[in-house]
């Protein structure tokens, strides 16, 4: 009972010191900067999250010659949060004052290494997870806790002599700190959360505002479609295919909106996706109600179910969803 109190009131301190992080204008610069550029920011925050592994080894108890803490929560957040360079910095700094803080202890050189592995395991993870652009889900976020804490775990049975005093520790300390350290990077993934979401969408805005001057140039080139003729009270303007920035489903017919104007039309939205066939593909029909004109897209922003919705350079910024079935043809054709 009280190795898991001063475990929850390790995870507890973590939590306000990243809290007053997260207020730091610099600190929130660098946690949002894409983590290709700015080394000497990914350093220093490599350095911030290495701090939160001292102080968690510093504010451990000992059990059984062991050092109970929540030092895996800095070094995976870092990683997984803001790239390898942080993630191996963090778990580096971790395993050297690991090591030093007890040089002689029973289980030193376990949880040193095991620290430097946790460090080099969430800057894998991380590279795996945005060359696939998934989003970190709460049950993913448990799993690769519990199996960090699971490598530790082994290591603590491999280096640690006798053996008869290893499973004795591991015993002791295998489900608290799975348990712990898991609800614990759950807290500490609510609190960059924010962070987190702006980083991901800053990278996508970036990528697709390039896309979008790419496709920009290509429609130039491509085969024109319409004008359409459409009904504007009592005449019909004649309106080119690319002054159209979205459709949507209105009873039996559709709506057509351009950037400051909107027209009825008869004809549903399987009809339009007919009209609007080209060889760029720039017309997609991204919810059951919408057809999109994805070079008419200003950013693309988090919606209410962990989705993603598109926004629209309309003089109303127009939020349109898109269907889950879709999102991964949407990101296909912007290539992201």
């Amino acid at each position: 009972m009280e190795l898991c109190y001063d475990m929850v009131i390790n995870i507890g301190l973590l939590a306000l010191i990243a809290l007053a992080l997260t207020k730091i204008p610099y600190i929130d610069h660098i946690l949002c900067q894409d983590s290709g550029h700015a080394k000497l920011g990914r350093f220093v925050l490599g350095g911030i999250f290495g701090g939160f592994c001292i102080f968690s080894t510093c504010t451990g108890g000992v059990v059984q010659g062991a050092i109970p803490n929540t030092r895996v929560l800095g070094v995976l957040a870092g990683g997984l949060l803001c790239g390898p360079i942080v993630g191996i910095t963090a778990g580096t700094i971790g395993a050297i004052h690991r090591f030093l803080f007890d040089p002689h202890g029973l289980t030193t050189l376990a949880c040193a290494f095991s620290t430097f592995l946790e460090g080099i395991l969430s800057a894998v993870i991380y590279q795996v997870l945005k060359k696939k652009n998934y989003t970190l889900k709460w049950t993913t976020l448990l799993v690769i806790t519990a199996a960090a804490e699971g490598f530790h775990m082994i290591n603590l049975l491999i280096f640690v002599k006798p053996f008869s005093i290893a499973i004795e520790i591991v015993k002791t300390l295998t489900i608290p700190m799975v348990i712990i350290n898991s609800i614990g990077m759950l807290l500490f993934f609510s609190i960059f959360k924010d962070v987190y979401m702006r980083q991901m969408l800053q990278a996508d805005n970036e990528r697709l505002e390039t896309i979008n001057n790419d496709l920009l140039e290509k429609t130039k080139a491509k085969q024109k479609i319409g004008p359409f003729g459409l009904q504007a009270g009592d005449h019909t303007e004649l309106v080119e295919a690319d002054n159209i920035y979205y459709i949507e489903a209105i009873h039996k017919g559709a709506k057509i909106y351009c950037k400051n104007q909107a027209y009825y039309s008869n004809e549903p939205l399987i009809e339009w996706e007919k009209k609007l066939e080209s060889d760029d593909n720039s017309f997609v029909r991204i919810h059951r109600s919408y057809i999109a004109n994805l070079t008419k897209g200003d950013s693309l922003q988090p919606d209410a179910n962990n989705g993603y919705a598109l926004c629209m350079k309309d003089d109303n910024h127009t939020i349109i969803p898109i269907s889950r079935k879709i999102i991964h043809e949407i990101k296909d054709y912007y290539s992201m």
